[in-house]
């Protein structure tokens, strides 16, 4: 019999793309499936959307939130609803090629996670031309959790994974900075991932998605610099909680691993007294190929040279400021 997979996916005022998100679910080509919506309080049409797919498909099983959760947390929700072999996380947003579950059933093998990069469509379902990730950045595969520390080549929306991971995985931290840093790590330190070298969803990008330009709203040379440092402590700040919950989980156990982190956090908590660390750039230089597999051969050494100096920290799954 063919293992069940679940599909977790959050909505909240999804009505724009949430129709063709859940067609190209239903169309796949491994049928074996429920899909879990867990629903964050929205106030469209979403839900009645939604109602309709379940007067046709037993598969799809809707959830409704009495409280706003955040996005972190209604995924950890949906996760905790599934009760498959296999859990995939879905966007409201995106779509799916049809085998994209196929695929990575065939695929996965001993390996506890497997994800894709994205082909970027925009808001007419065109596509750009691009990948999420590639070419500017590497997709990681193995069990280097070392490569998570400062960075994510996994996005939430084209990843599965295998159930025994819900042991170390769940709950996710409430103060962690998004749920596909934390389920990477955690995968890759419980044991080993993998990507199919074909991109298996469509990712989404649109107006809305976009963060808009920020004004100048400093005075002078000494205002913008001091303007600027408060943001890059705020960002060092978010990954002072990452590097801690990763601290935190038991499974992490290599000696190595956690003297790096450790290095990390004593650089990071003290970045407004410290401008550069010597010893942590010799370490990072050390390690490298393993803390900065996601980066390009080439640029590896400038970015061990910027993290010592703490100019450049990430915010969001792949965006670096």
């Amino acid at each position: 019999m063919l293992n069940l997979i679940s599909i977790a996916m959050c909505t909240y005022n999804g009505e724009r793309f949430i129709e063709e998100q859940i067609d190209s679910i239903l169309n796949q080509s491994y049928a074996n499936f429920e899909l879990i919506i867990t629903d964050d309080g929205s106030s469209d049409n979403t839900i009645e959307i939604i109602k309709k797919y379940l007067e046709h498909d037993k598969r799809i099983k809707l959830y409704q939130n009495e409280n706003n959760l955040g996005f972190v947390k209604n995924f950890e929700k949906a996760i905790s609803l599934c009760s498959g072999n296999y859990i995939a996380l879905a966007d409201q947003d995106d779509s799916w090629k049809q085998n994209k579950l196929e695929v990575f059933i065939e695929k996965i093998e001993d390996n506890v996670l497997i994800y894709s990069d994205a082909l970027l469509i925009d808001e007419y379902s065109i596509e750009t031309g691009k990948e999420l990730i590639r070419p500017d950045k590497n997709l990681v595969s193995g069990s280097n959790n070392r490569a998570f520390l400062l960075e994510n080549c996994v996005s939430g929306n084209t990843l599965m994974f295998k159930r025994e991971l819900l042991e170390h995985l769940i709950p996710i931290p409430s103060d962690i900075s998004f749920h596909d840093i934390w389920i990477t790590f955690v995968a890759s330190t419980y044991g080993s991932i993998i990507y199919t070298d074909e991109s298996m969803t469509y990712y989404r990008r649109y107006s809305e998605q976009i963060t808009k330009t920020r004004e100048k709203d400093y005075e002078g040379f000494f205002d913008r610099f001091e303007k600027k440092k408060n943001i890059r402590q705020d960002n060092a700040n978010v990954v002072v909680k990452d590097l801690e919950n990763f601290l935190s989980l038991s499974i992490v156990t290599n000696k190595e691993t956690k003297h790096i982190i450790h290095m990390l956090l004593e650089h990071f908590r003290l970045y407004g007294k410290i401008y550069y660390n010597f010893s942590l750039y010799r370490l990072l230089l050390q390690h490298q190929d393993d803390i900065f597999a996601i980066r390009k051969q080439n640029k590896r050494k400038k970015r061990a040279m910027r993290t010592a100096m703490g100019l450049k920290l990430h915010t969001s799954t792949f965006f670096i400021i």
